[in-house]
Protein backbone atom coordinates (compact mmCIF):
# COMPACT_ATOMS: atom_id res chain seq x y z
CA UNK A 1 0.00 0.00 0.00
CA UNK A 2 2.56 2.58 1.07
CA UNK A 3 5.12 1.72 -1.58
CA UNK A 4 2.63 2.16 -4.40
CA UNK A 5 1.38 5.47 -2.96
CA UNK A 6 4.95 6.74 -2.69
CA UNK A 7 5.67 5.79 -6.29
CA UNK A 8 2.53 7.61 -7.43
CA UNK A 9 3.56 10.73 -5.51
CA UNK A 10 7.12 10.66 -6.88
CA UNK A 11 5.76 10.51 -10.42
CA UNK A 12 3.40 13.40 -9.54
CA UNK A 13 0.36 11.20 -10.16
CA UNK A 14 -2.87 11.18 -8.21
CA UNK A 15 -2.82 8.68 -5.37
CA UNK A 16 -5.70 6.27 -5.92
CA UNK A 17 -6.71 2.66 -5.33
CA UNK A 18 -4.03 2.15 -2.67
CA UNK A 19 -6.02 2.56 0.53
CA UNK A 20 -5.98 -1.16 1.32
CA UNK A 21 -5.44 -2.76 4.73
CA UNK A 22 -3.63 -6.04 5.19
CA UNK A 23 -5.37 -8.77 7.15
CA UNK A 24 -3.76 -10.36 10.19
CA UNK A 25 -1.83 -13.04 8.32
CA UNK A 26 -0.76 -14.84 11.50
CA UNK A 27 -4.39 -15.20 12.56
CA UNK A 28 -5.26 -16.45 9.08
CA UNK A 29 -2.49 -19.07 9.28
CA UNK A 30 -3.83 -20.22 12.66
CA UNK A 31 -7.35 -20.48 11.21
CA UNK A 32 -5.96 -22.69 8.44
CA UNK A 33 -4.34 -25.11 10.91
CA UNK A 34 -0.80 -23.76 10.79
CA UNK A 35 1.15 -21.93 13.47
CA UNK A 36 0.90 -18.20 12.89
CA UNK A 37 2.97 -15.81 14.97
CA UNK A 38 2.64 -12.04 14.70
CA UNK A 39 5.71 -10.00 15.69
CA UNK A 40 5.19 -6.33 16.47
CA UNK A 41 8.36 -5.62 18.48
CA UNK A 42 11.97 -6.38 17.60
CA UNK A 43 12.40 -8.05 21.00
CA UNK A 44 9.87 -10.75 20.00
CA UNK A 45 11.53 -11.72 16.72
CA UNK A 46 14.15 -14.26 17.82
CA UNK A 47 11.67 -16.20 19.96
CA UNK A 48 9.05 -16.17 17.19
CA UNK A 49 11.48 -17.53 14.60
CA UNK A 50 12.65 -20.24 17.00
CA UNK A 51 9.04 -21.29 17.71
CA UNK A 52 8.24 -21.35 13.98
CA UNK A 53 11.29 -23.45 13.13
CA UNK A 54 10.69 -25.84 16.04
CA UNK A 55 7.01 -26.32 15.18
CA UNK A 56 6.14 -29.73 13.72
CA UNK A 57 4.08 -28.48 10.79
CA UNK A 58 3.51 -25.42 8.70
CA UNK A 59 4.36 -22.13 10.37
CA UNK A 60 4.53 -18.48 9.48
CA UNK A 61 6.00 -15.42 11.17
CA UNK A 62 4.28 -12.16 10.30
CA UNK A 63 6.56 -9.21 10.99
CA UNK A 64 4.91 -5.82 11.40
CA UNK A 65 7.16 -2.94 10.35
CA UNK A 66 6.91 0.80 9.98
CA UNK A 67 5.77 1.45 6.41
CA UNK A 68 7.35 4.90 6.54
CA UNK A 69 10.80 3.27 6.66
CA UNK A 70 10.29 1.52 3.32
Amino acid sequence: MWKISKEQKVDELSVWETNLQNPNFAEYANNCGALGIRVENKSELDDAIKKALDYNGSSMVEIITDAELI
